[in-house]
């Protein structure tokens, strides 16, 4: 079940003055003059895991467990229980379907009808995407698991090499950002870790993500593993024989970012990675796990001169052996 959990940091306002008589009700003031005074500040919602260093969830974290500081500013804590706060989750799944993938995404053709019942929810909604040289959107946001489930079914890669990972975070996160401010928004990415040929860069890509409150899971797998496990006919011959170039090619190319990786530590993700049928099977499951075990917290952020990124720190000093992840910061609208 998931832990909603509220910090109120500034003021909220909502004065109502009315004066009102029944003994002089010719004195009584006109409802025109009533003096009401009324602010509203969004609210900063920061999903929280916390964990055992096995990486088992915590549960029956109270309130007080919970230290928060803004730009170093510690807030106030306030736990709300009620069911109406509940956030729903808005999910786009971005798969990577390039040719050198395809033993890969044989597997994950066949794992669509788990995404519904682990990771997006009754309430929830999913977004299934896919990329190899371009970013193709094979089903727009849905809760029918039958659709989604279609939808990963029909994924197929046309080149071999590209793999425009970050050009898929950019789109997967403009189409997050369409969605309700209070659902909490994932992009679960099935690729490998570094990205292939992208027009868009990384850091851009980075704050995009966390201006729109967008937490990146990344699963990976390696192209060179992966097809050690699979079926003869899950992994056939590449056109036009087998691509020695591009094997030294890649081995070059290992030196570079984890694209994946960044993207997970920028916005309080966390970095899956599988080989196996099984493997992503699991992986799933822990993602949804992870997910629906996690606590919301929301604060109202201060005035501040900073309108710009807002460092975020999130401590539970009644468990100094926990491990704690949550998004970094915030951006200042």
């Amino acid at each position: 079940m998931i832990r909603y959990l509220f910090i109120a940091a500034g003021v909220l306002c909502a004065l109502t003055v009315a004066a009102s008589s029944q003994e002089q009700p010719a004195q009584e003031k006109p409802a025109q003059e009533q003096p009401t005074i009324r602010t509203s500040v969004p609210l900063v919602l920061v999903p929280v895991t916390v964990t055992d260093k096995k990486g088992n969830s915590i549960d029956g974290l109270k309130v007080e467990d919970f230290v928060l500081a803004d730009d170093s500013v510690r807030q106030n804590v306030r736990l709300d229980t009620s069911d109406t706060v509940l956030a729903p989750v808005s999910l786009v799944v971005a798969v990577q379907c390039s040719g050198i993938s395809a033993a890969v995404l044989a597997k994950i053709n066949r794992v669509g009808g788990m995404i519904q019942p682990l990771i997006s929810g009754d309430r929830g909604r999913t977004a299934v995407v896919a990329f190899d040289d371009e970013v193709r959107t094979f089903q727009d946001f849905t809760s029918d698991s039958t659709k989604i489930r279609v939808a990963f079914e029909k994924i197929q890669g046309r080149v071999i090499h590209a793999g425009r990972m970050i050009d898929a975070v950019d789109e997967s996160v403009r189409m997050l950002a369409t969605r309700p401010e209070n659902s909490r928004r994932i992009l679960l990415i099935l690729s490998e870790s570094r990205d292939r040929g992208s027009k868009s860069k990384l850091a851009p890509t980075i704050e995009l993500a966390q201006r729109a409150s967008v937490t990146v899971y990344p699963a990976t797998y390696s192209v060179y593993a992966t097809p050690w496990t699979a079926k003869p006919e899950d992994n056939p011959s590449m056109p036009g024989g087998p691509d020695y170039l591009g094997g030294l090619i890649d081995l070059v190319r290992l030196g570079k970012t984890n694209t994946a990786d960044a993207f997970a530590r920028a916005t309080g993700g966390r970095h899956f990675s599988f080989e196996t049928f099984k493997g992503l099977e699991e992986t799933i499951t822990r993602a949804g796990e992870e997910i629906h075990s996690q606590y919301l917290l929301s604060f109202v952020p201060q005035d501040s001169k900073n309108q710009g990124f807002h460092r975020l720190d999130v401590a539970v000093p009644s468990h100094p052996d926990a491990v704690v992840r949550a998004r970094p910061g915030y951006w200042a609208q």
